[in-house]
């Protein structure tokens, strides 16, 4: 009986965690937010993490297994081939802040459309868990109880000032800021007039 009771609870941590998959997976679909690659590929462990939160979800709903069979050999291969395989290499590359860079053409949807599948067909699977474990276990205050979980934990992750997670426009206005500033001889950068666009304004 202890255990039957539970499970409600379970089910309303699972629906946080499978949000929060939702919304990080979304923040690198549309590249809100993101990670340079040289600390995307120290978090290797996040696929096995993400795939085992689905394989637990599955287990309370016992729905979409075969959607939960696709994304587990999805994601125990990029774990294995980490760093190793071109599928990998691919998918940090499309996923990190480095593929912003200038050298770097073309559009990035339809460049690489297969790790844009990829992404989507992972964020639609946490979708369907948030689907299985709300039907089955949780009534509207719970789901907004996870919701407000799954924010908090979003905000203390991906938006927290102190990781690397950035946006990519942020990084090319910093480069910039950067690069105008380099250009203005030192004598001038120490007189402390305003400046505007990085170069000193005038004075009449």
């Amino acid at each position: 009986m202890v255990q039957l009771a539970l499970l409600p609870v379970g089910a309303l941590l699972m629906f946080a965690i499978e949000f929060y998959h939702t919304l990080a997976h979304f923040m690198i679909l549309s590249g809100m937010r993101m990670l340079p690659r040289k600390d995307l590929i120290r978090i290797r462990y996040y696929f096995l993490v993400d795939t085992v939160s689905v394989m637990i979800s599955t287990l309370l709903h016992g729905r979409f297994i075969w959607l939960t069979c696709l994304q587990v050999m999805q994601h125990l291969f990029y774990f294995f081939t980490w760093e190793q395989s071109y599928m990998a290499k691919r998918i940090v590359d499309w996923s990190s802040l480095d593929w912003f860079r200038p050298e770097i053409k073309g559009g990035r949807f339809h460049s690489q459309i297969d790790s844009f599948l990829g992404t989507l067909f992972d964020m639609c699977v946490h979708v369907c868990m948030m689907y299985g474990l709300a039907s089955a276990y949780l009534d509207v205050t719970g789901i907004l109880l996870a919701v407000i979980v799954a924010q908090a934990a979003l905000y203390v992750v991906i938006f927290n000032p102190k990781f690397a997670w950035s946006n990519p426009d942020t990084e090319a206005a910093e480069a910039t800021e950067i690069a105008e500033t380099e250009e203005i001889p030192p004598p001038i950068q120490n007189r402390g007039f305003p400046r505007i666009r990085g170069k000193p304004s005038s004075l009449f």
